[in-house]
């Protein structure tokens, strides 16, 4: 795409010169202090006016692009000096990463996962997550732990893994989640939001009630939420209908709702008792005005047919293997009774069934 490319290239092949000037450096620029040091063109000139870096062997050639090469891998893999020069080193490294992430992301639609973690208790090395796009719903959707868990644990795991080594030195781990994605409309799809609205809207009871097993109920919200639990929905998003976000039918406005609750411009609040007392007067004064509070039970689909019942097995019949076999006694036929049945076989079901969650 225009305007977004990676800045990472191929290293260039070291060229004599500057395997030189890295030589004639090193020479002169050894003992100076900083600021007394002579610059690159000085150097330039250096190499180019000394008679011994003129008509070198291919032996000699080769042992200054060695000593050249040598010297940057020393300084790219190089332990830093102390902690503060390690976590510079790697605010600068993961900036530059994740930019090019981000890049990545936008030119071929990967998806990607970033940790960054110190890998001793003395490093000063910040912690650092991030996730491309809306990565960070893939570990709560598949491994049900937010990222910042997943980074803590990581963090602790790291730190046991070296303890041997000096606090000085930093291990710095990455944890890259690559996932391609052609289509980049996938992650919109109108069931993908539902799902995503319909799981914050959950979370977000569970943790202002407290209680794991809570559903919500959007046709009895004002009686089976807000006067049970004395809990309420903040910042539903206008010209979206309150219903279950599996109701919605576009994706326009399923997106809007399920912006609002990741950005907790909507969000579960917890009524003071005066809000409560408030809430139930209203409920009280629309009893009284003849006005449906709240919504009937929905009947079962075979409310009103007859459904045969299982008899229980009795004690007798379940120890049957158990029990010798007794002697056959016969009985006149015309005196035999079958044994009545303790209950009747059919019984009548109720007309009202447990509402829904939603």
């Amino acid at each position: 795409m225009i305007g977004s490319q990676t800045k990472y290239h191929t290293a260039r092949k070291i060229h004599l010169t500057n395997a030189l000037i890295h030589a004639k450096a090193k020479e002169m620029n050894s003992d100076q202090p900083i600021g007394s040091r002579y610059t690159l063109g000085e150097l330039h000139e250096m190499v180019a006016e000394d008679p011994q870096m003129k008509n070198l062997t291919r032996d000699e050639k080769t042992t200054y692009v060695s000593a050249l090469r040598e010297h940057r891998e020393q300084k790219v893999s190089s332990v830093r000096a102390n902690n503060i020069a390690a976590a510079r080193d790697v605010l600068v490294t993961t900036e530059r990463v994740i930019k090019e992430l981000d890049d990545l992301r936008v030119r071929t639609g990967t998806y990607a996962t970033v940790y960054v973690v110190r890998g001793h208790i003395n490093d000063t090395i910040q912690s650092t997550m991030h996730g491309t796009d809306n990565s960070e719903d893939f570990w709560e959707d598949v491994y049900d732990s937010p990222m910042a868990d997943v980074l803590r644990q990581y963090e602790q795991w790291a730190c046991t893994q070296n303890q041997s080594q000096s606090s000085g030195s930093s291990l710095l781990f990455y944890f890259v989640l690559i996932k391609y994605l052609r289509d980049l409309n996938e992650r919109d799809s109108l069931e993908t939001v539902r799902k995503q609205a319909r799981k914050l809207i959950v979370q977000g009871l569970v943790a202002v009630t407290g209680k794991k097993d809570i559903m919500m109920n959007y046709n009895n919200y004002n009686t089976a939420i807000i006067e049970t639990y004395a809990v309420k929905l903040v910042g539903w998003p206008q010209g979206v209908k309150f219903i279950s976000p599996s109701n919605i039918g576009t994706v326009g406005e399923i997106r809007k709702l399920r912006d609002a609750l990741k950005a907790r411009t909507c969000y579960w609040a917890a009524l003071t008792p005066a809000e409560v007392k408030l809430h139930t007067a209203e409920l009280d004064a629309c009893r009284s005005a003849g006005q449906v509070v709240r919504q009937p039970r929905k009947k079962r689909s075979d409310a009103g047919v007859a459904r045969k019942r299982k008899a229980p097995p009795t004690t007798g019949q379940a120890h049957k293997e158990n029990r010798r076999p007794s002697k056959k006694v016969k009985k006149n036929s015309s005196a035999q009774h079958r044994e009545a049945p303790k209950s009747a076989e059919f019984i009548e079901s109720s007309d009202e069934e447990e509402d829904e969650g939603e």
